[in-house]
């Protein structure tokens, strides 16, 4: 009983704490107080976003209708430190899915597993500080829609398990679903059961699949979502699910996030293979009281030299002007408003230069070995040519 008491008194005291300190930076701000003051709060900013940083975990558990695994799934996520975990393929109806209802989870939702098969949930810790509420489940197991709210920050979750064969009907429903939520960023996680391009995402070309580099590209361009553990880690090679028949590896799971949303993301990683033959993948995402407090945006200083970017802030500016420029509308919210949306157009722009970015230099890199491997096999000067300008190129778009 202590033990509890004290789980939970701590956190009260820290937030406490925390928010002790904000009032003082906020009134120290507009007042003269001595300097040693603004040394004792300046350890602020990284003391509140240890409270607010939030882990959302996608997990392919491969069934858990033994008592004992569920025990086991429950007791990892809570080592992991999951504030919000959405599960696929757990293989349980509406009543079994309550069963994980316990322990550090105090919401459930869930899309029911069809004939014992799909199902995906989203476990939320008591911890959780902000709201979840369901807008739709899939009653073929295959996907789970929620809104979100976190301390300011408005979202919808959509957790996904891809179908293993060509399916065009599921791809174009949940296209169809989110193409209708648009007030808000998405932030999407799950098992694709594809991948976005088979030449690095895949360990094998033996396991490449018809529809790898074309499913899902395509409903991220549909939503226009950014590959979050891609963006974080442009050359890097990683999987999350190894085959051990096929002896095979492929980074199918993935956690997807609108561009604006993007910037709140602290970091996005590859868990141990444990329990499950599927990795988990942690996204750890900021709310608006961090942002302010750790990081200030910044223009992004590249796009001075970006004749395309112009072209499309001109776009967006005259837009803007068109469709809100208005006698109703006072020129001081028009022009302060206008600066929310076009920092917005300017994130979605970088974040997607990025992406583009990215990928050259993961086809370039791979060019990149397949010409030096051509050239210590067949030495000659055409091979060399071919290899010394592909290295050349390569480093010219990563520099």
């Amino acid at each position: 009983g202590g033990s509890m008491l004290l789980h939970g008194f701590v956190p009260f005291c820290l937030l406490c704490v925390a928010s002790l300190l904000e009032i003082l930076v906020f009134l120290g701000s507009g007042l003269g107080v001595p300097g040693n003051f603004h040394s004792l709060v300046c350890f602020y900013p990284f003391f509140f976003m240890i409270l607010v940083s939030q882990r959302f975990i996608s997990w392919n558990v491969g069934g858990i209708s033994s008592p004992i695994k569920r025990s086991k799934i429950l007791q990892a996520l809570k080592r992991h430190r999951a504030s919000v975990a959405c599960l696929q393929e757990t293989h349980l109806n509406a009543t079994e899915h309550q069963k994980l209802k316990r322990a550090w989870v105090g919401q459930i939702f869930s899309a029911d597993a069809c004939h014992k098969k799909g199902g995906v949930a989203f476990l939320v810790a008591k911890s959780f500080p902000g709201t979840l509420d369901l807008l739709q489940a899939d009653r073929g197991g295959r996907y789970l829609l929620l809104k979100g709210h976190l301390q300011g920050l408005n979202f919808y979750l959509l957790g996904v398990y891809g179908p293993n064969v060509p399916d065009s009907s599921f791809w174009g429903s949940i296209t169809t679903l989110c193409s209708s939520y648009r007030d808000h960023p998405f932030l999407v996680m799950g098992d694709f059961n594809t991948v976005v391009d088979a030449s690095v995402d895949r360990s094998s070309t033996l396991a490449v699949s018809s529809r790898d580099g074309h499913d899902l590209p395509a409903f991220l361009d549909a939503i226009e979502l950014v590959d979050a553990w891609r963006l974080l880690h442009p050359t890097e090679r990683d999987y999350t699910h190894t085959s051990r028949v096929h002896g095979t590896h492929s980074r199918i799971d993935y956690v997807l996030t609108s561009p604006s949303l993007f910037s709140a993301v602290d970091a996005v990683e590859h868990g141990p293979l444990e329990i499950s033959d599927h990795s988990m993948v942690f996204l750890d995402l900021s709310s608006p009281h961090s942002w302010t407090a750790r990081r200030s945006w910044r223009f992004p200083a590249y796009l001075y030299q970006d004749k395309d970017f112009f072209a499309f802030l001109s776009s967006k500016w005259k837009d803007y002007i068109r469709f809100n420029a208005s006698e109703s509308i006072s020129p001081i919210t028009f022009w302060e408003a206008s600066k929310v949306v076009l920092c917005g157009e300017i994130i979605s722009y970088a974040c997607a230069r990025k992406r583009r970015l990215a990928q050259g230099i993961i086809q370039l890199e791979r060019r990149c070995r397949e010409t030096r491997s051509a050239y210590i096999q067949h030495p000659s000067p055409m091979t060399r040519t071919l290899y010394y300008s592909t290295q050349t190129a390569l480093n010219a778009l990563i520099h």
